[in-house]
């Protein structure tokens, strides 16, 4: 779709549990606003004066606020809707965009009690843990549901579960998360055919099981022999357990400040979480023409057409990682014709404009 010309400008209010996470998630979607002649404010919690520069340098203003205040539950959730309201109220938000399992409903309760004339709902990701599980989290976000004009999700699965546990009446949006700018993350050519294979997962410090078995599969395979190397990136400082980033046999590069220049050098990214619905990692690694190894999981079994640019492996299953890691080795000959599909399918499906103008119209209105 295309969008309208920009009519009056709006102030227009993120909250979110924290500004890293709308930094990795939702910076594309600030820039599309900025574009259209908003005004943008970030509501969440950070104390890294880089991020809020990060922030500032995308156009949008930030306020800080504590999204888990101490106190019994029933207390906490007032404080918090208590200074949300306060920091929308003061500037003066006309729509207000909520996500995080938690705080959505109580930042949409705020939104409304501000005066707010739109709120818009990003239910950014159910899990991959069974469709029961998956309700529980749809649940979460009854409230600010019932209060959204629109409602976001980034796969099908997800939008299905929604519609089952909650009947929502506002509009649906299905869209793959922010998608990727086309030209930040331009194709690169493929490492020479000297050398070892490198695998290489980008990953968010907090999602331990899947470092975890990036870093088991590496270690194993490593001692095996297997003519590989293994890198990861992610934020030591907020990482649970600092002794997985110390694993024989893997690379550590700390936080991907430039994800573009670490994906070039390398030959597979390899993803093994299904954050936000639509991880904003795979689709980078797509544009840049590498081939990925992801879950079969809501939210990444979209980006692979399997063998294609890509392969798929059960959630869990510690062989099929390593199967599917060796056969990147075995079969490095066909690398060059699966970087040419992972590049195809970025620029097919997940191109930031043509990803991001339907939230944009939900948005505005």
């Amino acid at each position: 779709m295309s969008l309208p010309a920009p009519g009056i400008p709006k102030r227009i209010a993120i909250v979110a549990p924290t500004l890293a996470g709308v930094l990795r998630d939702r910076a594309n979607l600030i820039r599309a606003l900025r574009a259209r002649g908003h005004l943008v404010l970030v509501v969440a919690a950070s104390h890294l004066a880089g991020e809020v520069a990060t922030l500032h340098h995308l156009g949008g203003e930030h306020r800080n606020f504590d999204p888990q205040p101490a106190g019994m539950a029933l207390f906490a959730n007032r404080k918090v809707v208590q200074a949300l309201r306060d920091i929308l109220s003061a500037w003066k938000a006309e729509t207000v965009i909520v996500s995080g399992e938690r705080l959505a409903s109580l930042a949409a309760t705020a939104a409304r009690k501000a005066g707010a004339q739109r709120i818009v709902t990003i239910a950014g990701g159910l899990g991959f843990d069974g469709d029961e599980a998956r309700a529980r989290v749809a649940s979460a976000y009854r409230r600010a549901v019932k209060l959204s004009a629109a409602v976001v999700v980034h796969n099908a699965d997800d939008a299905r579960v929604l519609k089952a546990v909650l009947a929502p009446a506002a509009h649906i949006v299905v869209t793959p998360g922010d998608g990727v700018d086309l030209d930040a993350f331009a194709v690169a050519p493929l490492p020479g055919p000297e050398g070892p294979i490198v695998f290489l997962m980008i990953v968010n410090p907090d999602c331990r099981a899947a470092i975890e078995a990036y870093t088991q599969a590496a270690r194993e395979m490593t001692v095996g022999g297997v003519a590989a190397r293994f890198e990861l990136a992610t934020d030591r400082e907020m990482a649970q357990d600092t002794t997985l980033l110390t694993v024989e046999g893997v690379t550590f590069h700390g936080r991907a400040a430039d994800p573009a220049a670490l994906l070039a050098a390398t030959h597979v990214a390899v993803h093994l979480s299904a954050d936000d619905g639509s991880p904003a990692a795979l689709k980078q690694a797509l544009a840049v023409g590498r081939p990925v190894l992801t879950l079969d999981v809501p939210g990444c079994r979209e980006m692979v057409d399997e063998r294609v640019n890509g392969c798929l492996v059960p959630p869990g299953d510690g062989a099929a990682l390593m199967a599917a890691l060796a056969s990147f080795v075995v079969h490095r000959d066909l690398l060059p014709a699966e970087s040419r599909a992972a590049r195809a399918k970025a620029v097919a499906a997940f191109g930031v404009h043509a990803v991001l103008d339907p939230v944009v119209a939900a948005i505005e209105g």
